[in-house]
């Protein structure tokens, strides 16, 4: 029954090995990354729909970038407000919407790879069946938890960089670097001039191709 399915995002313990807890939320999630502050972990989910076909799994425009809150996740683990899933007990259910331990940003479609920018602004946010590449605010997040703004209100750039991006790497001088499976490119892009852009400007951040 798909109705009863579940992805699980498992946090480590990287002294003992072993898992520190668990989130139960809706759909299918693909790359994780974590902030540089140790406030939230981040992990792409590319079947909002909760489909089990191919072609159901691509039906939606957008998916989403799951966030994952540290703290509010830990104190409620700690507060012992966790469920048991087989032989683990300590398991947050957070499905079915939007709350205090998991936020939902829409992004297109079917994303596959969030990497962090080296300044630790920015989450890139790779839409595997769409163009673009979603850039989100990370300082927004703390608005987006609070219910200052809306998910969707964290994204901030959304360039065209070719089609199929999966990963995205930096060069610490604002430049990214994502690449690109189905137009077989590398392609290089200025975080600065993407933001410009989505504001309105008539700029260009692509800088360049390459064919890999």
């Amino acid at each position: 029954d798909p109705t009863k399915y579940f992805a699980m995002h498992t946090a480590i313990d990287g002294e003992s090995m072993t898992v520190k807890w668990q989130v139960m939320v809706n759909g299918n999630m693909d790359l994780c990354a974590t902030d540089y502050e140790g406030k939230y972990s981040f992990a792409t989910c590319y079947n909002s729909e909760g489909a089990v076909t191919l072609e159901g799994m691509m039906a939606a425009d957008q998916d989403w970038l799951y966030v994952f809150n540290l703290g509010a996740i830990q104190a409620a683990v700690d507060g012992g407000k966790v469920i048991k899933v087989g032989d683990f007990d300590k398991v947050i259910d957070a499905r079915g919407g939007d709350n205090e331990f998991v936020q939902r940003i829409p992004v297109p479609k079917s994303p596959h790879g969030i990497n962090i920018s080296p300044d630790g602004k920015y989450g890139i946010v790779s839409g595997k069946l769409s163009p673009t590449c979603s850039v989100v605010d990370i300082s927004k997040l703390d608005d987006v938890f609070a219910g200052k703004i809306k998910p969707r209100d964290a994204v901030i750039a959304e360039p065209e960089v070719g089609l199929g991006p999966l990963h995205t790497a930096f060069d610490g001088k604002g430049n990214a670097y994502t690449s690109i499976f189905i137009d077989s490119v590398m392609t290089k892009w200025n975080i600065d001039k993407a933001i410009e852009q989505f504001g309105g400007a008539d700029v260009d951040p692509i800088l360049e191709k390459i064919d890999v």
